[in-house]
């Protein structure tokens, strides 16, 4: 069952909580017998089964799951009875196994991308099936994670056209590192911004404007924010009056009739 079976005046509190704990890799159930568990203190299955609703056999099944994640802990009582760690200590354990477990994605993505390759290596992809396509991404995060992967990718030519904040907002990311990283490598680098201080956030070394990027200044209104990788890509910033990041909404796209256009409001301000 999804809901539990007695209404209570907690009800949307504990719909709550049990969401956000499923944001920390538990599943609908395990996030209810948790909750009730972190409420209730000390049960035993049958009471954990008979408040929530699960079947007592699938609730042994869920708190075996807990028991492993380290959230939940079991007594030598007869019958057996379980309790949770604190909500505070609970989250953080949860947090900590879920860092853990992307570190070790990322530290392995090296060899990911080579298993990747053998497959295609093996694989001809027609032309005709690499279609121009678009993404909407959402949340600061995943924006600047996007636009990374599109400066790693780079080949030729960077060009972005940006405001005050999201040129301070590169900053803080490190993607302004990475872009003075290519112009290393030979890639040119165009950026565009009314920020008066902007070689500041771009490498200048101290009481200097002089920056590897090629940079100007415009009196002119920021139309549009975005990130132009070799003509070939684009990832578009979505300005938006809200400071939270998750709700950040950006736009990606390899569609070369779009990106012509947007080529175009840059060169424009020049």
């Amino acid at each position: 069952m999804d809901e539990f079976k007695v209404t209570n005046p907690n009800m949307e509190i504990e719909s709550n909580l049990v969401a956000e704990f499923q944001k920390l890799d538990l599943t609908l159930n395990e996030a209810r017998i948790l909750l009730f568990l972190m409420t209730h203190g000390s049960s035993t299955a049958s009471d954990v089964s008979r408040h929530t609703g699960i079947q007592r056999t699938e609730t042994y099944n869920y708190i075996s799951t807990l028991l492993a994640k380290g959230v939940v802990f079991s007594t030598f009582d007869r019958p057996q009875k379980y309790y949770s760690l604190a909500v505070g200590q609970a989250i953080d354990c949860l947090v900590q196994t879920k860092q853990n477990a992307l570190l070790s994605i990322t530290d392995k993505k090296k060899g990911y991308q080579e298993m990747v390759e053998a497959i295609l290596s093996t694989t001809v992809v027609p032309e005709s099936d690499k279609k121009e396509s678009y993404q909407i991404v959402m949340g600061e995060n995943s924006i600047h994670a996007k636009i990374k992967r599109m400066l790693a990718d780079a080949k030729e030519e960077v060009t972005i056209l940006v405001t005050d904040r999201n040129l301070v907002n590169f900053y803080h990311a490190e993607i302004t590192d990475q872009l003075i990283q290519l112009t290393g490598k030979g890639i040119r680098v165009k950026l565009r911004t009314p920020c008066k201080n902007a070689s500041e956030y771009l490498g200048a070394e101290e009481g200097s404007k002089k920056t590897p990027i090629s940079l100007k200044t415009t009196s002119k209104v920021i139309p549009v924010n975005f990130v132009l990788v070799d003509n070939t890509e684009l990832t578009l910033l979505l300005e938006s009056n809200s400071f939270k990041k998750s709700e950040l909404c950006g736009f990606y796209t390899n569609n070369l009739s779009m990106i012509s256009v947007f080529r175009f409001i840059f060169d424009s301000l020049i």
